[in-house]
């Protein structure tokens, strides 16, 4: 087994407080594509399945704060929150490349951008965080507005849905929204990971 880091932000919690935190993050974000009505097991257990190895990896980067390790439950949990958007679109159109197509290749692309067009990603980025242009500004205010709800918003669009009649106007609703911020997370831990990647640390030691 690696030598046991000091660099994670936990490094003082005890390894089970660790994974209890993963699962219950993990496991809250993995149940989210479920509760969209009409509830789904079936999505539920995707979710889930998804958030065992996130937990996994969240314990495995507080061992040893390993990049590929970071990188995968980073990766694990932007997936999942694309999988609720993914569910939502599909219980508006089903499956069909009119969404899955397009949503899919801006979710990689968001992953891919760092390395394909690092000048790029970095005007992107700076417009995400210190705009410069009337549209950035937008963007940022829009982000700052909606993202720290998205984790609960699945449960909440499910129970105000029903109520209201107005199910589908809110399940378009999250389909954008949970799509949205899945491709955005992915830009952004794209981003931050790239340049820590350690085959170009090794390179440049050599």
């Amino acid at each position: 087994m690696s030598k046991r880091s000091k660099g994670h932000p936990k490094v003082i919690w005890a390894w089970w407080k660790v994974l209890s935190l993963a699962i219950l993050v993990f496991g809250v974000f993995g149940a989210l594509p479920g509760f969209l009505p009409p509830v789904s097991i079936s999505a539920m257990r995707l979710g889930w399945a998804l958030a065992i190895p996130a937990a996994l990896a969240a314990l495995w980067s507080w061992w040893n704060f390993s990049w590929w390790a970071r990188l995968a439950g980073a990766a694990l949990w932007s997936l999942q929150i694309l999988v609720t958007g993914a569910r939502a679109w599909t219980l508006l159109i089903g499956i069909t490349w009119i969404w899955l197509v397009p949503i899919v290749s801006a979710y990689l692309l968001a992953w891919a951008m760092p390395a394909m067009q690092p000048l790029v990603s970095e005007t992107l980025w700076g417009e995400q965080w210190t705009p410069q242009t009337r549209w950035g500004k937008t963007i940022l205010g829009l982000t700052l507005a909606i993202g720290p709800s998205a984790g609960v918003l699945g449960a909440a669009f499910g129970m105000f849905g029903i109520r209201s009649g107005e199910q589908n106007s809110l399940i378009l609703i999250a389909a954008v929204l949970f799509s949205a911020v899945a491709i955005q997370f992915a830009f952004a831990f794209a981003y931050q990971f790239w340049p820590e990647r350690p085959w170009s640390k090794q390179a440049g030691s050599s």
